[in-house]
């Protein structure tokens, strides 16, 4: 999804989607990709479950 279309359904601003999505990529959290003049992003799936996996045993042990 590029960016504009990020911004239409989060109801933000460019500067702002785009800030967060580079916050997410370097998270792992999403991929970027250039097609022509835009860059598409995409939630990376098996980084997510990973994180999410990593999420839930450190909550098993800590509380």
């Amino acid at each position: 999804m590029p960016v504009n279309q990020v911004t239409e359904h989060a109801d933000v601003s460019q500067s702002t989607a785009s800030q967060q999505l580079a916050l997410l990529r370097r998270g792992g959290i999403v991929t970027s990709r250039r097609v022509g003049k835009e860059v598409l992003y995409r939630g990376d799936r098996d980084s997510i479950a990973r994180i999410f996996g990593d999420l839930q045993d450190y909550l098993k042990s800590c509380c």
